[in-house]
């Protein structure tokens, strides 16, 4: 498994200009805008999409067929993609946390701390639940046909959170927006303490999933043929 977590690392720090892309785009934002919020999500999302990556370079030019020729398994192959994954949106929140604070200091922004963090723990989970999905269905379909399969996961996700939406706001007359103002009023009430549990609340559900969806991967490589 080293083998194959160095082999994605190198990977990934081949791409430094996709780096320098995000923190650069991330930086003229903060600037314009006199925020950093927006650029340390910015930076959380294009980083970890970088998990991705690695499997298209896996499965370029039959790379899959000569990687289980070596001494490892189908499962550890798995377990290797969701453990530098994780490593990875570990990672990309804790570098976004760091640069904005850098950015802020650099471009005398007043930066808040808290916001900062629920900022990049929202990106990391969000992210985490969309490569949770994305994982599995490169794995079945491979580079080409997976983008399909995703953006119809994707849009399916937005039909069923927007007819949810509609329904409960206008069949069922639920006030959503005016809960969910409410509902932020009462957190930002509250110590840094209890958010600090959110936060945590938060990562702990995000690793269950990529739990269930790395027994998902497993069931589907198992299957396939190379």
């Amino acid at each position: 498994m080293k083998g194959l977590l160095v082999k994605d690392l190198k990977i990934v720090l081949a791409q430094k200009k996709f780096f320098i892309f995000a923190i650069g785009f991330g930086a003229i934002f903060a600037y314009t805008n006199k925020d950093v919020t927006f650029a340390a999500t910015y930076i959380v999302l294009l980083t970890s999409m970088l998990s991705l990556s690695t499997l298209s370079y896996d499965d370029m030019d039959g790379g899959m067929s000569f990687l289980l020729t070596l001494p490892t398994t189908r499962k550890i192959y798995v377990l290797e993609k969701y453990i530098f994954t994780a490593l990875n949106l570990i990672l990309a929140c804790v570098i976004s946390v760091v640069i904005c604070l850098v950015l802020g200091e650099m471009f005398g922004i007043n930066t808040n701390l808290d916001k900062i963090i629920s900022s990049t723990t929202g990106a990391t989970v969000g992210m985490g639940l969309l490569l949770s999905i994305n994982i599995p269905v490169e794995i079945k379909y491979g580079v080409e046909k997976s983008r399909t399969a995703i953006l119809i996961s994707i849009a399916s996700v937005f039909i069923i959170v927007f007819g949810g939406y509609k329904l409960l706001t206008e069949v069922f007359d639920i006030d959503i927006k005016g809960k969910f103002t409410e509902f932020m009023e009462k957190l930002s009430a509250f110590n840094g303490a209890l958010n600090a549990i959110l936060v945590g609340i938060l990562l702990v559900i995000l690793f269950v999933i990529l739990v269930v969806s790395y027994f998902f991967s497993c069931r589907i490589i198992q299957k396939k043929e190379y």
